[in-house]
């Protein structure tokens, strides 16, 4: 199937809304006050990407991720805290956890009223944010979680940094435009991706890791892990089992404690190699008398991490592993918002060429369930 066709079939799809980006229309927050983000999975993964990426000293000061149900040793309210409360189904049973704890804990009730970002609905989330004024950014129901990156749950957290949310929407909008268009340099980067990918997958690989080399884009191999896990880990139509399994890393972190297995393990293993090409902070380096690499001196960061990425990627093919190189022109909304936007439609044209059905996850509502048969819920 060609791309177009396979284009035509996840536009059609009932879950195929994250291709309509909107403007956001998003409410004024102080940088200067802490932000209370609960949420988990697709609730969180693109915030955190976000803030990670674009965040100043004071936004990781002011940023509390509340996610997991377990307790928080020392955690308290302070005056002027601002609650966002994000779930698509308005369900979670980790927000809820969260929600409980933060109404018992003293100084809630003098809290602004939290913002809800979850489907405009009859959810319980919803239902109890009108009761309670709060004030609703909604996400659309045609949007799964783990695709919620272009709604609030993105664009909130660069607004309240001072970010451009609109250039990361505008990112978005670039990339969908030339897959409706079929044609540009975007559409071309996915339509080989996702080739390569194909034919990787008739050969056994199927485990890729995704090794940025910019520790600013570490939590974005976990936004990436949740995306290919839950879409493309399937029971194809003809019953087959099929998928891909995502591997997170960062560089060039990874290259000593991974690249030993990636090299000389099983050969079902692809890396996909991605570098921020600048512009870069320029620094000076003083290496002391003794110091086994002395031509330190006329070298930056910058070059010896862009050295390594390359290092890495030739060692891997000389070794005959599948390597794909991806390079951001720099490191700004408009560009990662455009490179996110490209993975959905990967993961979207992958499912669709896989016969699975990419925006479901059956799985996982079935160990939901059997938690909260556990919890007797």
């Amino acid at each position: 199937m060609a791309i177009q066709a396979q284009w035509q079939a996840v536009t059609s799809h009932p879950m195929g809304g994250w291709r309509n980006v909107a403007e956001p229309a998003l409410p004024a927050l102080d940088p200067a006050r802490r932000l209370l983000w609960c949420g988990i999975g697709g609730s969180l993964l693109p915030s955190e990407t976000l803030v990670r990426a674009f965040g100043d000293e004071q936004a990781f000061r002011n940023w509390v991720p509340l996610a997991s149900p377990e307790p928080a040793p020392g955690f308290s309210l302070r005056p002027g805290d601002q609650l966002v409360l994000a779930s698509k189904s308005g369900k979670t049973l980790e927000l809820w956890t969260w929600i409980a704890r933060l109404r018992a804990l003293p100084g809630f009730e003098a809290l602004a009223a939290p913002i809800l970002i979850t489907q405009d609905d009859a959810n319980p989330l919803a239902t109890w944010g009108r009761a309670n004024g709060c004030r609703i950014l909604p996400i659309p129901v045609e949007v799964g979680g783990r695709f919620s990156a272009f709604t609030p749950i993105g664009t909130l957290p660069l607004a309240w940094m001072g970010r451009d949310a609109a250039a990361f929407a505008q990112g978005g909008r670039d990339v969908i435009a030339q897959l409706d268009s079929d044609q540009g340099a975007w559409r071309d980067r996915i339509a080989a991706t996702v080739a390569l990918l194909l034919d990787a997958h008739r050969r056994g690989v199927t485990e890729w890791v995704l090794m940025p080399y910019a520790t600013r884009l570490d939590s974005l191999s976990a936004w990436w892990v949740q995306l290919v896990a839950e879409s493309l880990g399937k029971v194809a139509r003809d019953g087959t089992r099929k998928g891909y399994t995502p591997i997170r890393a960062v560089g060039p972190v990874d290259q000593h404690s991974q690249l030993q297995r990636w090299m000389a393990g099983p050969r079902n293993l692809g890396v996909i190699v991605m570098t921020v090409d600048g512009p870069a902070r320029p620094e000076r380096l003083d290496p002391p008398a003794g110091s086994p690499y002395p031509g330190l001196a006329g070298l930056q960061g910058a070059d010896i991490l862009q050295a390594q990425a390359e290092g890495t990627a030739g060692a891997l093919e000389a070794a005959g592993v599948p390597v794909l190189c991806w390079s951001m022109p720099t490191l700004s909304e408009r560009e990662l918002g455009a490179f996110m936007m490209a993975w959905q439609a990967i993961i979207g044209l992958l499912g669709i060429a896989l016969d699975l059905d990419p925006f479901d996850q059956p799985e996982v509502e079935d160990g939901k369930k059997r938690t909260f048969k556990r919890l007797g819920l």
